[in-house]
């Protein structure tokens, strides 16, 4: 135990002074003698052909070798004679990696790109004020696969920056300080996300802009600062606009191997040292140091330098003029991946499990976290939907440690929820987002185990899922050891869940039959009492129930597998069977399949017969249909019609697929008939006979509320059009109950009961009278799956 009590400080210690023991050039560089600014070379073939292209005028009176022999004794003379500007040298002079061979290398004797290491804390603050050169670098292995192509004739440096042209008032209150303040322990951690200066740019933020070697005669302004702006004589006080040149693929792929290396060598301390830590802290909570203050300041300034590094890389890997083969480094590295694993979400573990003595540090790091992942959400598109789900993720966790107000914690929650929401829109199908969102939910029982059950009833579900929802059912069924957090929920919710925590678990059947009646006996006066607002309760019911159906996300759903059965063979056909096959993925690792299990179509008979007695999928079925049942009693009540729809939208899904479409025999088609025709007489009739369920022609046709919440899930990959979602609402007013809405929402249930009368199994349309039969009468088929 000893030796990780004095880790912290041997490396606080480490970390703030080993900027001074590598200030030389390395031995194995060649610096230029005739640059002004001082650039390096790997080897005397470089700098002979450097010095050829850009100080031919020097070597004229030489003969090759001589010059060779020259040029080798002057740069020797040079390091030796200390008169180099080593101070301004931050990428090249030691070995960076091939770019066909980055790889994430902890060896410990890897260089740094600029040849000497940074500090921790003070290195690290200074990059704010401290602009770096960029001198050119030469790769020997690139030189030799892409000889006469790959030669950078000028060096990529950044222009000293002159702050007056930032503060014309001159005020020192505008310029950024080298030193951090230590007026108290929580105003030294720095939340200020700043970029390095290497590719800061107050014009462009992507804009590279190398410069000529500046000759002893350029001119300089007053205050003995480089003119970098340029002037004119007849306008002194106009500032004009830079010179900028475009950047070659050379100097971009140089850059980005630079920037590599850096990045490598930082992100190899910070898992070296949350490791450390995480083997502290998992002896005890009790028995663990606490950190001082210089140690979180070491700590945050190097997960922020990391944070730096990786902004670098993208903006130089993914710039405009890149090439395509440097576009896909970052995710042939997994770039974004290991941003957030080993630039945040390892240290934001580590400052959870020190809580409460890490609040100020946490809360420091999360906004400092939140406003890179929000730079890159604007700059880097390519991976827009990993930064939407981090940004998310950061939101929850700032509404995780916020225990004193309760407004601040509603805030950071609906933040969460709105980036997650974003995510879901862009990725309707990948359950984990949905996971996230019943997680934010609490403690609304009933929107929680809507969120699960559809995390598991995606086309790419959330096996977690299914222990995470352990967690609300534990307290509903009376089983969990601590206060029941869901007790303020009405009894029908409670009723409601409890039967669906009995199918999820499998217990017995007496005690799933007393829950359901027990939920259906106050649904009538519910659904009466809460008037509008059980439209999304009415939601919620619909999709848990259908979750029931395949066996909330289980591996072994025969349902699950026969929908996957017919999903091949319409992808065989000529016809491809949605958006949904073809969307991206997240770039974030997805999910094992765990839904591969190929079924033959002589197994179907075998598997139907068999899932006809499944215990979860037969009471499920039931638990569906009675509860559609009372539901559809309530004639010209426009509250109930969203549930309505969505189970409408399955039983039409159902219905072409014809491994399935019998189950479909024992729906209440009498309720269904009875409800239609209430609805018909508002309406009128030749329109939705002639008119397409989704108007995709009319400019003003809009998805409905629900179309959100039923996109994505396994059953529905085939109901919406593929342009359905091209027009959708903003995301305040997708959700809006206006007349129009209404209106709409009236219209989609009569297509969908005319579209399932063609079928002529179920419900039957008369043409001349204008109203729908039923031509099953499903009572006593109900009644019968009752008594079984």
């Amino acid at each position: 135990m000893s030796t990780h009590v004095d880790h912290p400080s041997r490396y606080v210690t480490a970390l703030l002074t080993q900027a001074k023991t590598a200030e030389a050039i390395p031995s194995d560089a060649l610096p230029c003698p005739y640059c002004h600014h001082g650039r390096i070379f790997q080897s005397i073939d470089q700098l002979f052909a450097h010095a050829k292209s850009d100080h031919a005028p020097r070597l004229t009176s030489l003969d090759p070798q001589h010059a060779r022999a020259h040029l080798q004794e002057a740069a020797l003379r040079i390091k030796t004679s200390g008169t180099d500007q080593s101070s301004e040298f931050t990428a090249g002079g030691g070995s960076t990696p091939d770019m066909t061979a980055l790889t994430l290398d902890t060896a410990k004797d890897r260089h740094s790109p600029s040849g000497k290491k940074r500090p921790a804390e003070a290195a690290f603050h200074s990059r704010r004020t401290k602009p770096p050169s960029h001198p050119e670098v030469l790769d020997s292995d690139l030189s030799q696969e892409n000889s006469g192509i790959i030669h950078v004739s000028e060096p990529l440096k950044s222009k000293p920056r002159d702050y007056r042209h930032y503060d014309t008032k001159g005020s020192k209150a505008s310029r950024p300080s080298p030193k951090p303040s230590n007026t108290d322990p929580s105003s030294n951690v720095s939340t200020h996300t700043s970029r390095p200066s290497r590719l800061r740019r107050p014009q462009h933020a992507q804009t590279y802009q190398p410069k000529p070697t500046a000759s002893p005669a350029t001119p300089h302004d007053a205050s003995g600062s480089e003119d970098i702006y340029g002037s004119d004589r007849r306008y002194p006080d106009l500032i004009l606009q830079p010179e900028s040149r475009p950047i070659s693929q050379e100097q971009l792929a140089s850059e980005v191997k630079s920037i590599y290396a850096g990045l490598s060598m930082v992100e190899s301390k910070c898992i070296h040292v949350d490791r450390g830590q995480a083997a502290v802290l998992k002896d005890g909570s009790e028995s663990y140091p606490k950190l001082a203050s210089d140690h979180w300041q070491a700590l945050i300034a190097l997960h922020r330098t990391l944070l730096h590094e990786h902004h670098d890389f993208f903006l130089a890997s993914q710039h405009p003029s890149a090439s395509p083969a440097l576009r896909r480094l970052a995710a042939k590295y997994s770039m974004p991946a290991r941003m957030w694993k080993h630039g945040i979400h390892s240290f934001l573990e580590l400052l959870r499990r020190r809580l409460p003595e890490s609040i100020d540090y946490m809360l420091a790091f999360i906004y400092l976290a939140y406003q890179m992942m929000a730079l890159l959400y604007e700059t880097v598109p390519a991976f827009e939907d990993t930064w939407i789900e981090c940004l998310g993720d950061l939101g929850r966790y700032r509404m995780a440690i916020e225990d004193e107000n309760p407004r601040d914690r509603e805030t950071w929650a609906a933040v969460a929820r709105s980036w997650y929401s974003k995510a879901a829109d862009k990725n309707p199908s990948v359950g984990r987002l949905y996971h996230h969102l019943a997680i934010l939910a609490r403690p609304n029982a009933l929107q929680q185990l809507y969120y699960y059950s559809r995390s598991l009833n995606c086309v790419r579900p959330f096996p977690s899922a299914r222990e995470s929802i352990l967690t609300l059912l534990d307290p509903i069924l009376n089983r969990a050891n601590t206060a029941n957090t869901y007790s303020q929920n009405l009894p029908v919710d409670t009723g409601f869940i409890q039967a669906h925590g009995v199918l999820f678990e499998k217990l017995s059947a007496d005690r799933f039959e007393d829950a359901r009646l027990s939920f259906q006996s106050q649904l009538d006066h519910h659904i009466g009492r809460m008037t509008a607002i059980w439209k999304d309760q009415g939601i919620y019911i619909a999709i848990t129930n259908l979750a029931g159906l395949f066996d909330y996300g289980n591996s072994d759903s025969i349902l699950r597998q026969i929908i996957d059965l017919h999903s091949r063979q319409k992808s065989q056909t000529a016809n491809p069977s949605s958006d949904y096959d073809d969307e991206s993925r997240s770039p974030s690792p997805a999910e094992p399949d765990q839904y591969s299990i190929n079924m033959s179509e002589s197994e179907i008979s075998a598997k139907l017969t068999t899932l006809s007695s499944d215990f979860t999928f037969s009471r499920a079925y039931l638990l569906t249909m009675t509860t559609l049942s009372l539901v559809l009693r309530r004639i010209g009540d426009k509250n109930v019609l969203p549930h309505v729809h969505i189970l409408l939208a399955f039983f039409s899904s159902f219905a072409s697929i014809g491994y399935v479409a019998h189950f479909l025999d024992h729906g209440p088609w009498t309720e269904l008939a009875a409800f239609l025709n209430a609805l018909l007489s508002s309406e009128r009739p030749e329109k939705f006979m002639s008119g397409a369920v989704f108007p995709t022609d009319q400019v003003d046709a809009l998805p409905l509320p629900e179309d959100y919440h039923v996109r994505g899930q396994i059953w529905s990959q085939w109901y919406f059009p593929e342009t359905w979602f091209a027009r959708e609402h903003d995301e305040e007013d997708r959700y809006l109950e206006l007349a129009s809405t209404s209106r709409a929402r009236t219209e989609r249930v009569l297509h969908l009961g005319y579209r399932l009368s063609t079928f002529n199994r179920w419900l039957s349309y008369d043409t001349e009278t204008h109203t729908f039969s039923a031509i099953i009468d499903s009572s006593a088929n109900t009644s019968s799956d009752e008594s079984t």
